[in-house]
């Protein structure tokens, strides 16, 4: 103990210079176990006196030794494990690695956090050698769990079910990275200050989640997205996307009197030293989402649930000043007041892009095929199809309606239909207008709707020609490198002109069996790159034999870019890309690698613990599997 509280133990950065080994630990410094704990005390200390503010106090079930009779429950102060079983952890198992954790029991009872050591673990996650508990994106999110599980419903409640667990991820995200961004705590080494754990997991642009939350594109429509499907990290996103845009619509509405960019009277706020009143923007919205945790019934809450708080909280505390701000926002990302959820734990629910604070426009959604007849096809808004829920449809036999409202802005829009594939593009919706959507869908020549085959190596090959990247063809047991998929195309166009072929390395849910593919699946085992190769049997010949074919394109090393600490869903989604023209009544789609073999931030030795092998080909068998999920072509 220190008599005058100076606990500025010496850092030598062990963990990281010394490469993950584990001598790290009987060494002179121990691991820098000393400056870890002090730091990771005084981070929650920190987080306790700032939240203190917000409303997490003694009658909110917070975390103290003494309540000093303000209500509430003594004996629970937050009690931190630096570098949890950082010496009996790491390999072969990888316990006690890259990740963190928050045990938070009712009022009265301690909570308990675990910050980790990091270290790369192969085909699976490359982090570098680094310890959490410097990680203040990591230590604030884990303190936020503590704080939304006791002030949702109250002290004995959790939340619970999917999408309220997600946006327990997503209050975490949202509440670590405002606290540094009120105190001015900008990060120094090129890192994305709206990514969480850029530190942590060496991605200075996302961090651990798939976007860095100023770039994500989700919405409510997205609801299991990733390669997990379902699943609260991943669709806790979706609510930090909606809420980091929220605050950036808070601080436009106020920056004229309260600027954002006043950094004295951001401390100033962040202390609790000036009323919300007076603030900027973002403070008057981390307020909101404290105070709208308190309005929760229960801990089973959906977004919709969620979104209705924020906005009764808004009436109670500011007298529903940001109403047509909240509504608004919300509807931009579908939880507008059409948005719907049957229970916390729906998995595919309603998205809804109206708001009753503003002119909707509308799209009218009526494609048609290249003879200029109705086409039966699936209208998405944002990046996704898989898993991803549909807001119009063009065929008439289905109940979902072919139009769609919108509050204004510019959406990314997905068109999908059996024989026409995927289609991108971008528009801007106005106020009361209606947007024809009558887009000339370009015929999918690869599709098995137009009486396209597969035949080649591996299994479920059809399910690379199905026009949706919710299925994916898979080869397994062999070197990935010359497996490939053949493909007769639409045998009503022998003299076919392609021109361009989409692709997409999408992976099913990691843990859901497939027929032919059982079992789990492993990130690194998706497409990275590939070789297209042709032949034309239209003058006679019978593209049989390898002989046959001839390379017309080779795709870029990073076809599909991942980078550690591992294959992001962006990296694998559908993408375009333009061949040289080419007449042909086959295509060949053979692999030159996957992830794991192809992946630089996924080779070699990474690491000076002499426990675990880090090269993914040679610690792992991933380089015998590859996965892709589509493989179309089309003429031009």
């Amino acid at each position: 103990m220190s008599e005058t509280r100076d606990y500025a133990f010496p850092w030598t950065n062990q963990w990281f210079e010394e490469g993950c080994n584990p001598s790290t630990f009987t060494s002179p410094q121990r691991n820098d176990i000393d400056a870890a704990t002090s730091n990771l005390f005084a981070m929650h200390n920190r987080m306790h006196d700032w939240s203190y503010k917000l409303g997490f106090t003694e009658t909110a079930f917070n975390m103290q030794e003494f309540n000093f009779g303000r209500g509430g429950d003594d004996k629970d102060p937050e009690h931190g494990n630096s570098q949890a079983g950082g010496i009996v952890g790491g390999p072969p198992e990888f316990a006690s690695r890259d990740n963190a954790n928050q045990i938070t029991p009712p009022d009265g009872v301690a909570g308990t956090t675990n910050m980790y050591l990091w270290q790369p673990i192969a085909g699976s996650f490359y982090a570098p050698c680094v310890d959490g508990d410097y990680d203040m994106s990591v230590i604030g999110h884990e303190y936020t769990h503590a704080i939304s599980n006791r002030m949702v419903a109250g002290p004995d409640a959790r939340l619970t079910g999917a999408q309220a667990n997600a946006m327990g991820e997503s209050w975490s995200d949202l509440t670590a990275t405002e606290y540094l961004h009120e105190h001015g705590f900008v990060p120094v080494g090129g890192e994305n200050p709206w990514a969480v754990g850029p530190y942590a997991t060496g991605d200075k642009v996302s961090g651990i989640r798939n976007y860095g939350m100023n770039m994500s594109p989700l919405n409510y429509s997205d609801v299991g997205y990733d390669l997990t499907g379902p699943q609260v990290h991943a669709d806790g996103e979706i609510w930090t996307a909606t809420n980091y845009r929220i605050r950036e619509a808070f601080n436009a509405a106020y920056d004229g009197r309260f600027p954002s960019s006043d950094a004295a009277l951001q401390e100033r706020c962040a202390r609790g030293e000036t009323p919300v009143e007076q603030c900027p923007g973002n403070r008057r919205w981390i307020q909101l989402v404290f105070d709208a945790w308190l309005l929760m019934a229960n801990g089973s809450v959906s977004m919709v649930d969620a979104r209705n708080a924020m906005i009764a909280a808004d009436a109670t505390r500011f007298g529903g000043a940001n109403r047509a701000i909240l509504w608004n926002t919300f509807a931009s990302r579908g939880l507008g007041e059409d948005a719907a959820s049957v229970g916390v734990n729906d998995g595919d629910p309603k998205p809804g892009f109206a708001s009753p604070t503003a002119t909707e426009g509308r799209i009218a959604f009526a494609p048609r095929d290249e003879s200029g007849q109705p086409a039966k096809a699936q209208l998405f808004v944002g990046r996704y199809q898989a898993r991803a829920t549909p807001v119009a449809d063009s065929d008439p036999a289905t109940a979902l309606g072919s139009d769609v409202a919108l509050v204004p802005g510019s959406y990314e829009l997905l068109i999908r239909g059996d024989g026409f594939g995927t289609t991108r593009k971008t528009v801007d919706v106005a106020a009361g207008q209606t947007l024809q959507l009558n887009d000339t869908l370009q015929a999918n020549r690869a599709s098995a709707a137009r009486g396209a085959t597969a035949t080649g190596d591996g299994t479920n090959l059809a399910k690379l020609i199905d026009d949706t990247e919710a299925t994916q063809w898979a080869s397994l047991g062999q070197p990935v490198q010359g497996r490939q998929v053949t493909v007769r195309l639409d045998p009503s166009r022998p003299f076919a002109q392609i021109r361009r072929v989409q692709v997409s390395a999408l992976l099913r849910p990691i843990n859901e069996a497939d027929t032919g593919d059982p079992g789990s699946q492993a990130r690194v085992s998706a497409l990275r790159s590939f070789e297209l190769l042709a032949c034309d049997a239209s003058g006679g010949g019978s593209c049989a034999t390898d002989a046959d074919f001839s390379v017309v394109y080779t795709s870029p090393a990073d076809a599909f870019p991942s980078v550690a600490p591992r294959p992001r869903v962006p990296d694998l989604i559908m993408r375009s890309f333009t061949i040289p023209r080419t007449k042909a009544t086959h295509l060949r789609l053979r692999v030159v690698d996957n992830q794991c073999t192809g992946a630089p931030d996924y080779q070699g030795e990474q690491d000076q613990d002499p426990r675990a092998v880090t090269d993914c080909s040679a610690g792992t068998s991933q380089d015998l599997a590859v996965r892709a999920a589509e493989l179309q072509a089309f003429e031009g």
